[in-house]
């Protein structure tokens, strides 16, 4: 029977398929928490990353994954990326530098130390085959993604970057639920606020209050952009064109009033319509504060006497309480949740 260059079986279920083929089954490793690095096959789309939790979502006979930024649907197996792909080449390569040193031996008739004697008494004749190591299978170096959202649907958690649209199992339109998640992380901070106001002091449980108003009108703006550039896409326009009209935007959406008509002129509805003038006012009172923190430490100054119509007195600072964030975090939620029904209507639904 003749030699051949991969042995059956093993750890990755080699099997001989005929005329010099063979299959071989290359598992990509997961990370700590068990998720799975997966790329987008569009190699036009950014980000294009992210990680599923194994055994979570669609588990048994998926046919078809989607992108979770652009919603490219491929089989499941295309999603892999450039480092598992790697990963996969090396163990094929170190298999068969090991089979190709296999056939050699054998060829060779050499004993299991890979040395041969040939003649004796006064000439002989030592071969010796010094084996080559063959290349580390090092594990894929893949990328630390931080947000994590479960579809509501299938249950598949995922951890993306920035704020994704799609599920990457079964395609559905999980945006809000990213959004709600963001938010929670913001909630649970404020959680922590009484424990290290008693462990370190006023001043740092005031810090955390600024940094949680910060975060708060960074996602305000960070949503409503993502719902822009969503919309411009389905508008027809091209992505650097998208690009484009988002760059005009600049920083409107750190500003209620400004996000307001920014929203108005380039989608056509109003941002507050499902609003209260009472829960609108306080949400664009309550962002204002953001600018003496921002870029005063946290002291009055002119500029945010006047856009915020206060009466307090400049040289003094901004209080924030974590009641106020809160109430901003579920106000800025009705607002998203909303504007997405009238933009991005389910697709059993008309405008």
């Amino acid at each position: 029977m003749p030699k051949r260059l991969f042995r059956e079986g093993g750890p990755n279920q080699i099997r001989f398929l005929g005329d010099d083929s063979y299959s071989m089954r290359v598992s990509a490793p997961t990370d700590a928490e068990g998720r799975l690095a997966r790329e987008c096959p569009d190699g036009a789309c950014s980000p294009g990353y992210l990680k599923v939790k194994c055994g979570t979502g669609i588990t048994e006979r998926q046919e078809t994954a989607f992108c979770p930024y652009c919603r490219h649907p491929a089989d499941p197996g295309n999603f892999h990326t450039r480092e598992q792909i790697r990963y996969a080449e090396d163990i094929v390569t170190r298999e068969a530098m090991d089979g190709a040193e296999r056939m050699l031996k054998d060829a060779l008739e050499l004993d299991p130390s890979g040395k041969r004697k040939l003649g004796g008494g006064l000439l002989s004749i030592e071969m010796v085959l010094k084996p080559r190591a063959g290349p580390p299978a090092h594990r894929p170096f893949e990328d630390e993604v931080r947000r994590d959202v479960v579809c509501p649907h299938c249950r598949l958690d995922q951890s993306v970057f920035g704020l994704a649209t799609w599920c990457a199992d079964c395609g559905a339109d999980i945006f809000l639920s990213h959004v709600a998640a963001e938010l929670d992380v913001v909630r649970a901070m404020l959680d922590d606020v009484p424990r290290r106001r008693k462990d370190l002091g006023r001043r740092i449980a005031a810090k955390d209050l600024e940094n949680c108003l910060e975060d708060a009108v960074s996602l305000f703006e960070a949503v409503l952009k993502a719902m822009v550039r969503r919309y411009l896409l389905t508008s027809s326009l091209s992505e650097e064109e998208s690009q484009q009209e988002i760059k005009k935007i600049g920083t409107a959406f750190q500003n209620v009033r400004r996000a307001e008509s920014a929203i108005l002129k380039i989608v056509g509805v109003r941002l507050f319509d499902e609003c209260s003038d009472d829960d609108a006012g306080f949400l664009a009172q309550v962002f204002e504060k953001r600018h003496p923190i921002t870029h005063n430490l946290g002291v009055v100054d002119r500029t945010y006497i006047e856009k915020a119509r206060t009466a307090e007195k400049e040289g003094k600072e901004v209080l924030v309480s974590e009641g106020e964030i809160r109430r901003a975090l579920d106000v800025a939620m009705h607002v998203f949740r909303a504007l997405h029904g009238r933009v991005f209507p389910p697709p059993s639904c008309t405008r």
